[in-house]
């Protein structure tokens, strides 16, 4: 491979002046750079990526840290914030850990979009910086460096609530996920401030708990139909994932949705609306959220000052499954 002592000699110029015209150096002519560049396209030279960041100290190479790709839920979210970093010319890197990631902790990274829920937040204050902002998806942190683009969790699930009250839903049930996710506790909570405020009594033998899989949702249920003979007319699931397999369980228990037992969804997956019966659910702009997220971390990045997040909305979907 061509070196920049063999660009100098090829160009007819020094090493420092060959260096200088590939850096974009304004210590140089136009003349002169252009006859460097044009040397360096016979040859085949290409400057050693990795040392011109390190010399400006920049990877141009941004973080996304995930709990996991289990599901389908992140695709839409990875790629509004994958056309964000390319647009500015960066590149993405995507990792999923349940421990420090060495990315991270050694900062091979200019920017970090944290949705991972097993990243202690003393890590992230810790590791936060002017050189290493951090946009945090999954929860609230107070810090000069991180901002907090947290989904509007609770406003869905009371909106669910609601609607079933329209539906004369009186007794209801909840499946959550894990205790440590973020999202999945905020629509937990949101559903039961919206009962409290409506006067809806809620037992806590019916809050019913999985892991945001259809598989864990079905034998959730499943075990749940096992020990009740007496359970809600309806169920509130905190993700769709969960909601699916929810209503494989009751069918598979010889109940019927909804006119048994009625369940709903939350994020509005594409397969939502093709299931037996189409899910009621809560649309999440997913896309709109990752591109929300990259964008303001580039402001960061840039130093702006003031940097505001807007607020995303959701919206729900009424369906079959209600």
């Amino acid at each position: 491979m061509p070196t920049l002592k063999d660009l100098a000699k090829k160009a007819s110029v020094s090493v420092t002046t060959a260096s200088y015209a590939v850096n974009g150096s304004s210590l140089i002519t136009k003349e002169t750079r252009e006859k460097v560049l044009k040397a360096a396209k016979e040859i085949g030279y290409r400057p050693n990526g990795m040392a011109k960041n390190l010399k400006k100290q920049k990877t141009e190479t941004i973080g996304l840290f995930l709990s996991g790709f289990t599901g389908p839920f992140f695709t839409s979210m990875m790629e509004g914030i994958h056309e964000v970093v390319m647009s500015r010319g960066y590149e993405m890197v995507v990792c999923a850990s349940v421990d420090r990631h060495r990315l991270l902790i050694e900062k091979n990274v200019d920017g970090a979009i944290i949705l991972n829920y097993h990243m202690d937040d003393e890590l992230l204050t810790e590791l936060a910086s002017e050189k290493l902002p951090m946009v945090v998806l999954d929860r609230e942190l107070d810090h000069q460096h991180i901002c907090n683009i947290t989904l509007p969790n609770q406003a869905g699930t009371k909106a669910v609530v609601d609607y079933l009250n329209s539906k004369n839903h009186t007794h209801l049930g909840f499946m959550a996920g894990s205790e440590e996710s973020y999202d999945g506790e905020m629509r937990l909570k949101g559903f039961l401030d919206r009962a409290r405020e409506l006067d809806i009594p809620f037992n806590r033998d019916h809050l019913i708990r999985a892991d945001f899989t259809e598989k864990s949702g079905y034998d959730a249920m499943h075990t749940y139909l096992n020990k009740n003979e007496i359970y809600p007319t309806a169920f509130l699931c905190a993700n769709d994932e969960m909601a699916m397999g929810a209503i494989n369980a009751i069918k598979d228990h010889g109940l019927k949705v909804p006119e048994d037992i009625a369940v709903t969804g939350f994020d509005n997956l594409s397969i939502s609306k093709y299931f037996n019966p189409p899910l009621t659910t809560v649309h999440v702009p997913k896309k709109q959220w990752g591109i929300h997220a990259a964008e303001t971390l580039f402001d960061m990045l840039g130093k702006k000052e003031n940097i505001q997040t807007s607020d995303l909305g959701v919206e729900l979907i009424p369906r079959d499954s209600v």
